[in-house]
């Protein structure tokens, strides 16, 4: 559990060392996504201090991560053994781990037929990489179906200023968790399901949301906070 909490935090960096396993699907299938980059309007108090660049401009999306099921008990060994970019290793984590480049995605699969998948950065690469990870198990012989297909959450970063942690603690402290003794970092409690983890150099990130419409609202709503408590620069 801790090895997939990783997985879904930061997503996977890692690249595979060749290229797809044997199916190179090029399945046409694509997701009509409504637009959800549109931000909320934030509130924000006049005598609120502001940078004269917007937010939405450096907020990317690091990491999208998604379920499906795949309507079949999968053989974890047979695929380890037939399949390319895969690494399965039962006694240290139950599920098998395979990556793809295009798009680069990383993939848990559970012989239960549940499928995480983690490392794309739009809800629409996430939904191909999927598809992808079963019509590879597919031309491996298992009857694997795409079935309930679901984004779980998202992780959405930015570099902004340097910011006082402990003054905002003080002063946000219903909203904020900060030990610097066990973490450097501040959790800041924005939206239901949602937070944000602000380091003291000013790089935050903003977790949980399950639309990138969550992710920017959320980061609407905590940067003109950040700004009230941004160190001067020298």
């Amino acid at each position: 559990m801790k090895e997939l909490n990783q997985f879904i935090s930061t997503g996977n960096n890692s690249q595979p060392t060749s290229t797809d396993t044997k199916p190179t699907d090029t399945d046409s299938t694509s997701l009509d996504y409504s637009s959800q980059n549109s931000s909320a309007a934030s509130v924000v108090d006049p005598s609120t201090p502001m940078t004269p660049e917007k937010p939405e401009t450096f907020l990317t999306i690091q990491n999208v991560v998604s379920t499906v099921k795949l309507g079949c008990h999968l053989d974890l060994r047979a695929i380890a053994s037939k399949a390319w970019n895969v690494k399965y290793d039962p006694k240290s984590f139950q599920a098998l781990i395979m990556m793809i480049r295009k798009p680069r995605a990383t993939a848990l699969m559970y012989k239960t037929g549940n499928m995480v998948c983690t490392g794309t950065r739009s809800e629409e690469s996430s939904y191909i990489a999927a598809r992808r990870f079963a019509r590879i198990l597919q031309k491996l012989g298992h009857p694997v179906r795409f079935l309930n297909f679901k984004i779980q959450t998202m992780v959405g970063s930015c570099k902004i200023f340097p910011v006082n942690l402990e003054k905002l603690a003080l002063t946000h402290r219903m909203h904020c968790s900060y030990e610097p003794e066990l973490f450097p970092a501040l959790f800041y409690k924005v939206m239901p399901g949602v937070s944000v983890t602000v380091f003291a150099s000013g790089r935050a990130s903003v977790n949980g949301g399950r639309t990138q419409a969550d992710i920017y609202k959320a980061f609407d709503i905590i940067y003109p906070i950040l700004c009230c408590f941004r160190k001067p620069e020298h």
